[in-house]
């Protein structure tokens, strides 16, 4: 009976998907990681690891952006500890905003949605993702300047690729819980455990072994809760952007969508620069005054204290109706070689100090658009790394 059925079950096309998977163990492996990752050891329960947070280069990050947080990716010094063999929890936990996972190039995986505030009718924050707030590989950097994915980190899947992906079944990342992260069906739709799935995107293989499986589709959803325990996985060093007055730079969110996110290093110096579109923004000006800014093209760029041109607050007023925003624009101190005069530049700020930023200008004529070398209008971004 038992062979009639089985000889039956491949005769209509029936199988068990979920048998039909056995996923790659495999947290100790050197293979089973890129080279992002350093320091890799491992006891009998747990594995470490080292990263600086930052994907491939080849990777578009930033790009596609049109919320911006003015936030810029940076090297960070992460260390991330996983369990060798996590067990599933009585219950479930529900994810906040913030990291529930990394992804085996060492950069951190967030929960799907912003820190704006809850939508008291459905209980959630907004989505990153339907924010705008993405680039292509579905990432963004964060106000410690951390890059991190908020969704499946598709770049870092697609250059894996199916042999890695779908045919030898290794994770693309770890949660929290310390179970691993896969993206069967990314490749293969027959691979597809999309309606296998449980509430939180997790599963068990033909052994037993539980994993959660991203979407492969938008909107690309990692995980939707914990069924492990979580825990600490990651501590991370690293100084925080300043401004001319000593604050730390968090980022001010505007409607700015970046077509280019370049950085180059100048000794101590990291000059970071991302160019794009302002749209439908009102700017301060000197005078007081403000103007609505519908579209405009320039660039965002931070080498050091003092050096870079970012949007701020500004001030309210009897006279603004609504959020205003100013360009802080200062040069005192750019490095040698750093190719400020091809920047397309917003018109500066110097008018009264705004409280929320500390002093006002630096009293100097603001550079505007300047020429290049060849004589044509400054509206390309600086050399490439």
């Amino acid at each position: 009976m038992k062979i009639w059925f089985f000889g039956l079950a491949l005769f209509l096309g029936v199988t068990n998907p979920a048998n039909a998977h056995e996923i790659k163990n495999c947290k100790c492996d050197e293979a089973c990681l890129t080279d992002e990752i350093s320091h890799l050891a491992c006891d009998r329960d747990k594995v470490r690891f080292s990263a600086r947070g930052l994907p491939d280069p080849s990777h578009p990050v930033m790009t596609g952006i049109t919320a911006s947080n003015q936030q810029f990716p940076a090297a960070h010094d992460f260390e991330f500890e996983i369990l060798q063999h996590p067990q599933l929890a009585s219950r479930p936990t529900a994810t906040e905003a913030g990291p529930v996972g990394v992804a085996v190039n060492g950069v951190p995986i967030f929960d799907p949605s912003t820190q704006g505030p809850v939508n008291p009718q459905t209980g959630k924050r907004p989505s990153a993702f339907t924010e705008g707030e993405l680039d292509e590989c579905g990432g963004h950097a964060g106000r410690g300047d951390d890059y991190h994915y908020h969704i499946a980190p598709r770049c870092l899947i697609y250059d894996l690729g199916r042999q890695w992906v779908d045919i030898d079944k290794k994770p693309v990342g770890y949660a929290m819980d310390s179970f691993p992260i896969l993206a069967l069906g990314w490749f293969e739709p027959a691979n597809s455990v999309e309606s296998l799935l449980d509430a939180c995107r997790g599963m068990k293989d033909d052994k037993g072994s539980y994993f959660y499986n991203v979407k492969t589709a938008p909107d690309w959803n990692v995980l939707n809760c914990l069924s492990g325990t979580p825990r600490g996985f990651a501590r991370d060093r690293w100084t925080m952007r300043r401004d001319r007055t000593g604050q730390d730079i968090v980022g001010l969110p505007i409607p700015f969508e970046i077509k280019t996110a370049l950085s180059q290093s100048f000794g101590p110096d990291v000059c970071r620069v991302m160019t794009g579109t302002l749209r439908g923004e009102q700017l301060l000006q000197s005078n007081g005054t403000t103007k609505r800014i519908d579209r405009q093209d320039g660039a965002l760029f931070y080498c050091n204290a003092t050096c870079y041109g970012l949007f701020f607050e500004a001030d309210r007023a009897s006279s603004i109706r609504g959020r205003a925003i100013y360009y802080d624009y200062i040069d005192d101190a750019c490095p040698a070689g750093f190719g400020l005069a091809s920047l397309a530049i917003f018109d500066p700020y110097l008018g009264p100090a705004q409280s929320r930023k500390g002093p006002a200008g630096t009293g100097k004529a603001g550079p505007g658009p300047k020429p290049r070398p060849d004589g044509q209008p400054g509206n390309g971004p600086p050399p490439r790394n």
